[in-house]
């Protein structure tokens, strides 16, 4: 009885593993006795490169690592020649883990390409006024405006717009002091 839920355990948990080392991606480039590189788009990263380096280099089966942000790339080189599929899948499984495990901490692509986009538009503004005014500094009046304009039809929300001018016209005076 005990086996059979063990097993049926394993039937749930198996493929559900299974999805999360396709959803990641890994590909083994090279593999000889005691080395392994392994590869992943999803390691294309700083900042997982170095969780790999850490959490792998932590495991006493492994002799040395190295993790690339650039190429997505792990190698492994193990302190024996021969690893069990077993010992390879919960490595392959650890690295999985820890990339996950990393997503956190990374800054978005998202986020990241909207900053360049503002910031290129703000360099744009600067150099069409001579550095007269910015992309922040066109908000503001444009929220000042139409904060005093709006007051008639909707009093709230024209007061929420005068508030987020006022608090971005103080930020930006903090961070002269």
């Amino acid at each position: 009885m005990i086996h059979s839920l063990i097993g049926l355990g394993a039937s749930f948990a198996i493929p559900g593993m299974m999805k999360r080392l396709k959803d990641q991606k890994v590909q083994v480039l090279h593999a000889m006795p005691g080395r392994v590189r392994l590869q992943s788009d999803h390691w294309k990263e700083e900042k997982i490169a170095e969780a790999l380096e850490i959490q792998m280099g932590q495991i006493s089966l492994v002799s040395r690592v190295k993790a690339s942000g650039i190429t997505g790339s792990l190698l492994l080189e193990f302190t024996t020649d021969h690893l069990t599929s077993e010992q390879f899948d919960a490595l392959v499984q650890l690295a999985v883990d820890t990339s996950i495990s990393t997503y956190p901490h990374i800054e978005s692509k998202v986020k990241s390409s909207l900053r360049k986009s503002v910031d290129s538009f703000d360099d744009l503004i600067k150099k069409q006024t001579g550095g007269k005014t910015d992309a922040e500094s066109l908000l503001i009046l444009t929220l000042l405006f139409k904060g005093a304009t709006g007051f008639g039809t909707n009093p709230a929300f024209a007061s929420s717009l005068l508030f987020w001018a006022y608090t971005l016209i103080k930020k930006d005076g903090e961070g002269r002091s």
